[in-house]
């Protein structure tokens, strides 16, 4: 058996649709376990409308949210993907082939997708979000799978994790301790691309944030954006910063998804400059506490 793990905030408009290619799946059996993250709508009713198991973590935060998950069943096998994906049919099926022959830690691919034509923040996402790269041990839990022996063996996601990177930093934990991460592109989940900038710049801030965490615990690039200041400002910088080559972006509408991506590399140097002065504020607050009981 095969439980798929959603966590959900505020997330009552997009459970329909993910619920809708759950139901389309080839593998019939499984269970779906949705956990409520501090919602204010009708998250759970909407889920538990929709046959899934609902269980609560009143406090936000996605690692945390998703152990509960996982506690809440006792299926073998684990499945990640979250409210706004859409699996296509023969996703499940081809990450329990690969978990059954023995694979601890299993990433599917995941596709873009953009309206027709696509707003310059759909355009920017679909060049560069979710690329694959075979070498880095690492893959977001919008498709992952995993056995619950390796997920229980490293202790599943670490809490400490505030915004994001919680996924990075659980697939870095799994190939240290031996539970190396395989690809299987026949697991694939469909993920639409962000239409507003309000929702872009905050997921880069958080990005460009967890990844001082990651350096200090992992050794990954730091990621320090403010030390080069430059692409949020000058030329085509921001996209090349991202991987993108300019002239793959159409030219008529190369000047608008320029100035998106120099204003996502502009939330970055924000994330970057906030992660290390609110540790050394949080450092500095310890320090006094401790000082002060040892007055007591």
């Amino acid at each position: 058996m095969i439980a798929v793990i959603t966590t959900v905030r505020d997330g009552e408009q997009a459970l329909a649709g993910l619920a809708d290619a759950l139901d389309a799946q080839t593998l019939r059996a499984f269970e779906w376990v949705v956990i409520d993250n501090a919602s204010n709508d009708r998250t759970a009713d909407v889920a538990r409308a929709r046959g899934a198991t609902v269980v609560t973590e009143p406090r936000p935060g996605r690692a945390r949210a998703r152990n509960r998950g996982v506690a809440a069943t006792d299926a073998e096998l684990l499945a990640f993907t979250d409210a706004d994906c859409r699996p296509r049919p023969e996703w499940l099926a081809a990450l329990v082939r690969r978990l059954q022959d023995g694979e601890p830690l299993v990433a599917g691919r995941i596709v873009v997708t953009t309206s027709e034509p696509p707003n310059p923040i759909e355009r920017f996402e679909s060049l560069w979000r979710f690329r694959d790269d075979p070498q880095r041990g690492w893959a977001p839990t919008a498709n992952l799978g995993m056995r619950r022996d390796a997920f229980e063996a490293i202790g599943g996601f670490d809490a400490r994790y505030r915004h994001i990177g919680e996924d990075v930093d659980l697939c870095l934990r799994a190939g240290a301790a031996g539970f190396a991460l395989t690809r299987c592109p026949d697991a694939v989940v469909e993920h639409p691309a962000e239409t507003e900038r309000r929702p872009v710049l905050r997921r880069s801030f958080e990005q460009a944030y967890s990844l001082h965490d990651l350096h200090r615990r992992h050794g990954l690039r730091p990621g320090r954006y403010w030390r080069n200041p430059g692409p949020a400002i000058f030329g085509d910088w921001a996209l090349r910063r991202f991987g993108i080559d300019p002239a793959d972006v159409p030219p008529a509408e190369r000047r608008a998804v320029l100035r998106v991506a120099r204003r996502d590399y502009a939330a970055r140097i924000a994330g970057s400059l906030w992660a290390p002065l609110r540790q050394k504020g949080l450092t500095l607050l310890s320090h006094r506490a401790t000082g002060f009981r040892s007055d007591v």
